[in-house]
């Protein structure tokens, strides 16, 4: 997998995406970055990729080495014009988000078995997972106002592992019904301030 740069910009959201669309077209290129807003930028601290941005004007940028260096580089140059300066680089060490889930049918479980527990990419694994089975053979009949279901599935656990592979199964996990996925938080070193 591709080592990644987080970039954290200042200046306005709109302007940030033109100059990146403009930086990749002028390069030939269409995509291969993800960006989104950060709810926390202190120094050193763990950035939220994926949190609410909340007042202010600072965004999260992320992109694959060779994209993320000259970015920075040409930010560096000509983004003060525009109200954009690079706050941070940090070198990506490794990403992790908090998952849970609560199911009523054993298919919805095997799907969410599948995409957040069994079918993780290279380097990614499950930490401080939970996984609970109850079944309620008394409470056979119509469901959708019971009290109590015949079947109940609860998991949780945190998905960690290098950013890529973490990214995948968070997008994943955004797609299951009765997944709830946290914020996608990012480890790094920092490169420059």
């Amino acid at each position: 997998m591709a080592e990644w740069h987080e970039l954290v910009v200042e200046g306005t959201e709109r302007t940030l995406r033109a100059f990146v669309a403009g930086f990749l077209a002028g390069r030939g290129e269409h995509a291969g970055a993800f960006s989104a807003a950060t709810s926390r930028s202190r120094r050193g601290r763990s950035a939220s990729a994926c949190g609410a941005l909340r007042g202010g004007s600072h965004h999260v940028f992320l992109a694959p080495v060779p994209l993320a260096v000259p970015l920075a580089q040409a930010l560096g140059e000509r983004g003060r014009e525009l109200g954009l300066a690079v706050e941070r680089r940090r070198l990506v060490e490794s990403a992790r988000f908090s998952f849970r889930a609560e199911a009523f049918s054993r298919e919805v479980a095997a799907q969410i078995r599948g995409a957040l527990l069994t079918a993780l990419p290279a380097g990614v694994r499950v930490e401080q997972r939970s996984e609970k089975e109850e079944s309620h053979p008394e409470a056979h009949g119509p469901e959708p106002f019971a009290p109590l279901h015949e079947y109940i599935y609860r998991v949780s656990g945190d998905i960690v592992g290098p950013l890529e592979g973490v990214l995948e199964v968070w997008q994943r996990a955004r797609t299951l019904e009765f997944v709830e996925a946290g914020s996608l938080h990012l480890e790094g070193k920092i490169l420059s301030v």
